[in-house]
């Protein structure tokens, strides 16, 4: 036999129904993430999805889009929050689907457009699996059967747990990898325009959602071509260079800066980590079970999956079965490196398990669909399958038993303010203005502890802190968590640092969340309570700061307005140095006009935040000053 893809949806279409079922059934399930009623309107309205990092996405893909719109380029410096940070590819990484939805979505804050593309990306999952299921050959009842797996996977506990977080990036490049994989087995042995088309297009959306993810594919292409290079002319090779190529040049634009700012990445390129020792990367058998922990079976769906990789290599499809183990492995052998490396987040092994799983689908599939076709019951099992998560996505009550019955884990987002929330917003709205920043205290993680990213869209506001409490970028070396401020203990503070701190970083208020920060800042004359609060359940305070507000630390000017576009300052007057020192981080890439005046690093007296500030120098009183980021 052979791994001709016969028995497809082509001949089949009937099949192309229950295909539609898993679909609808998806779109079930998606809808219960913004409502257990399934209401449409939950996509559509204005409330943004609070969960995780989403609306750091969110708000960054705004960012985003805006900047890509103006000047071709994702990347910008944004002055709201940390005295001016860099937002790019690599914080957040996890915006750039955000920024496809954004750009699609039209101009300004959509977070109806950020829904949307959530919604609409959920349903690909039962389109990708269903696709890597032909890719490998299956006929369209098995592929079909893979789309139930497929769903079954997208709703475990450890894929819930990423869509959560709002790693539609990760989620995404492990999506294309699972159906690419298969595809490249059918491009081996039938190459043609079809193929060459599917994998272009799915190399396209791998390196824009995760060039980590794309680029750990490396080793399975090169194999790949070693294997069945021999066998093919000059147009199978120039077909796979193309390929390649649709993958990286249409995102050369953005993968640049990628490669420029990696220096951002966490842990920092100067930190000295050791290499795991080969016995910790292979771990006990313990270890990989906790791997199967979160994943719908446990270990039962490897184990179907080893026996459909064999029927697979018995009925002909064997480039479709080694690829799809030998990347199995591959995977697998990285969560157990990233399992062992110090310093690695201790998630991520826990999103490589899916991709693992989501690899072996169409063999599993495979095998149960060999396994019913021997008792007469193969179609009849299939379509009772899309039948039962129809009912499961639509049928099934508030409290989910018949989600809970199948480990299909479906909470919802958490959407929209609390009415503490709006009150703390319109408390700063209040009681604070645009000339100066406010101190925001980075407290425990909450539910929705991520809304703080969203504070300049509803306040107008600048900011210290908020944006990422777990981002440990130098640029938020200036901020307040965890009790210390600025890298040191809040409490070893004395008045004269506060001031000091306060006027280097032009600080007007601070929001305390916590009782100890609120303790150590109702000590410090200057500080005076203006709202009491709570959120979460928990005080919040907010403070004036007594001082002069001015963003201009030496030298005048008058600061007209700052946002990622641009930073425009009006009669401006040097000091007797011909320089003005403002309260911003420097960052590459800003250039000055007028051109005659230039731009030189600050740095902070006391040595303790690693990005310098500004500093200006002039010949003379300048009308009109205009900082812009220019894509260096």
């Amino acid at each position: 036999m052979t791994d001709t893809p016969t028995g497809g949806f082509r001949e089949r279409p009937a099949w192309l129904v229950a295909a539609a079922v898993v679909v609808i059934a998806q779109a079930g399930l998606a809808l219960t993430l913004f409502g257990a009623s399934r209401q449409w309107s939950a996509v559509t309205d204005d409330r943004p999805i609070l969960s995780g990092r989403h609306p750091l996405h969110l708000y960054h893909g705004m960012l985003g889009a805006a900047a890509f719109r103006d000047h071709r380029t994702a990347t910008c410096y944004d002055p709201a929050f940390q005295a001016g940070y860099p937002k790019t590819p690599v914080f957040d990484g996890g915006s750039r689907p955000a920024e496809l939805f954004a750009i699609l979505g039209g101009r300004g804050y959509r977070p109806a457009a950020y829904k949307f593309g959530v919604f609409a990306f959920l349903l690909l999952v039962p389109v990708g699996f269903i696709a890597a299921a032909r890719g490998a050959g299956l006929p369209a009842g098995a592929a079909v059967l893979t789309g139930c797996f497929g769903v079954l996977i997208g709703w475990c506990p450890a894929v819930r747990l990423m869509l959560e977080e709002g790693q539609l990036d990760f989620l995404a490049a492990g999506l294309a990898a699972a159906v690419f994989v298969p595809w490249l087995g059918r491009y081996a042995k039938h190459p043609g325009p079809e193929s060459c088309l599917v994998l272009a297009g799915l190399a396209l959306v791998g390196w824009y959602a995760h060039p980590l993810v794309w680029a750990g594919l490396l080793p399975v292409m090169f194999v790949f071509y070693l294997v069945f290079a021999p066998q093919h002319g000059p147009g199978w090779h120039l077909g796979l260079a193309g390929i390649t190529s649709a993958g990286v040049v249409p995102n050369v634009w953005w993968l640049l800066d990628w490669g420029k700012y990696w220096w951002l990445r966490q842990p920092s390129s100067t930190d000295h980590i050791p290499l795991p020792r080969w016995e910790a990367v292979l771990g006990s058998p313990d270890d990989y079970a906790n791997l199967c922990a979160g994943l719908p079976g446990g270990p039962v769906v490897p184990l179907i999956a080893a026996g459909g990789l064999v029927l697979l290599w018995a009925t002909g499809h064997r480039a479709a079965a080694w690829l799809a183990l030998f990347t199995a492995v591959l995977a697998l052998s990285a969560a157990r490196l990233a399992a062992a490396w110090p310093r690695v987040p201790s998630d991520v092994p826990g999103r490589v398990a899916p991709l693992v799983l989501a690899l072996l689908a169409p063999a599993a599939a495979f095998g149960v669909w060999e396994t019913l076709r021997r008792a007469r019951a193969a179609s009849a099992g299939a379509i009772v399958a899309a039948v039962g998560l129809l009912l499961v996505g639509w049928a099934d009550g508030p409290s989910a038993p018949l989600a809970h019955a199948t480990g299909v884990h479906t909470p919802p987002f958490v959407l929209g303010f609390t009415q503490e929330q709006k009150q703390l917003l319109d408390a700063i709205n209040e009681h604070t203005t645009p000339d100066a920043r406010i101190l925001w205290d980075d407290a425990e993680p909450r539910p929705g502890w991520n809304w703080s990213a969203l504070l300049p869209v509803y306040t107008n506001r600048a900011y210290l802190g908020g944006l990422d409490t777990y981002a440990e970028i130098d640029h938020g070396h200036c901020a307040l968590g965890d009790q210390r401020l600025n890298g040191r203990p809040l409490a070893e503070w004395t008045d004269a640092e506060l001031t000091a701190y306060c006027r280097w970083y032009n600080v007007g208020w601070v929001m305390c969340r916590g009782e100890r920060t609120a303790e150590r800042w109702g000590k410090y004359p200057a500080a005076k309570p203006v709202a009491r609060l709570t959120e979460s359940g928990q005080p919040a305070v907010l403070f004036a700061i007594d001082r002069a507000h001015t963003f201009v630390l030496s030298g005048r000017a008058v600061w007209e307005s700052a946002d990622s576009k641009r930073i425009v300052l009006s009669d401006v007057y040097p000091n007797a140095d011909g320089e003005i020192h403002l309260s911003l981080h420097a960052f590459e890439g800003l250039r000055v006009y007028p051109s005659y005046v230039r731009l030189d690093p600050l740095p902070d007296p006391t040595g303790r935040d690693p990005v310098h500030h500004i500093r200006l120098r002039t010949p003379g009183p300048v009308p009109r000053v205009t900082l812009v980021w220019e894509h260096p």
